[in-house]
């Protein structure tokens, strides 16, 4: 890996601060209600990752991280959050999830733990001495542990959707620092196969009646036969 990416260099640092925000925003969007914040949230982390991204194109001079950033910014900060807003949100007039499995306090210490245990089991004497992978990667197993507690103590199927899109941005963010080790064409075929899923999953849903608005995960399990 780059020297230029070193956790002292203003590189690392910037992609350190990003790691940290998208973490904060994993949590901010794990402790509230509104439907309308959990998109605003995520789209936040989705324009963070596109400049973590960007930074990680200048430090190793890549033409084709440049790319991913910008179809970063363009496609997941911006098209997604708005075709959730207006598909989803506006659409099935969804407000304040009601559908919570736990607490928001008790959602909010599994998550601490869930950080704590993604710090303990990527420990630095695993990693490259003195590059800042040593401390992106636990933030993005963290960010990657609190998307999936998202899906489990949400319910609802619009909820589940956002923590899943959490889950694929922790993915991301552990990836573009170790792109030395990452051919480009997987990291942007798994980009792209994440995209189709998630519009494939916006149409189907938008077409739903708007039942869909109180329905839940486990109300959908009783339909089976």
């Amino acid at each position: 890996m780059s020297q230029s990416l070193s956790a002292t260099s203003t590189a690392g640092v910037l992609l350190d601060l990003s790691g940290v925000v998208i973490l904060l925003l994993a949590f901010a969007c794990l402790g509230s209600k509104l439907f309308n914040r959990y998109v605003a949230y995520y789209g936040a982390q989705s324009v963070v990752l596109s400049f973590a991204a960007g930074v990680a194109a200048y430090a190793f001079d890549s033409t084709e991280l440049w790319i991913l950033a910008a179809a970063t910014l363009a496609i997941k900060g911006i098209a997604i959050p708005v075709a959730a807003r207006r598909l989803l949100i506006r659409r099935l007039d969804l407000k304040r999830d009601a559908a919570l499995s736990t607490g928001l306090s008790t959602s909010l210490i599994a998550g601490g733990a869930l950080t704590a245990f993604a710090y303990l089991v990527t420990r630095p004497q695993l990693l490259p001495h003195g590059v800042v992978a040593a401390a992106i990667v636990p933030l993005s197993t963290a960010v990657i542990l609190l998307g999936a507690l998202a899906m489990v103590v949400r319910r609802h199927t619009v909820a589940q959707l956002i923590g899943w899109l959490i889950v694929e941005n922790g993915v991301f963010l552990g990836a573009i620092t170790l792109v030395a080790t990452f051919p480009f064409i997987v990291e942007a075929g798994i980009f792209l196969d994440i995209v189709a899923g998630v519009l494939i999953m916006l149409v189907f849903v938008s077409g739903l009646t708007r039942q869909l608005a109180s329905a839940s995960a486990s109300e959908l399990r009783e339909l089976q036969g």
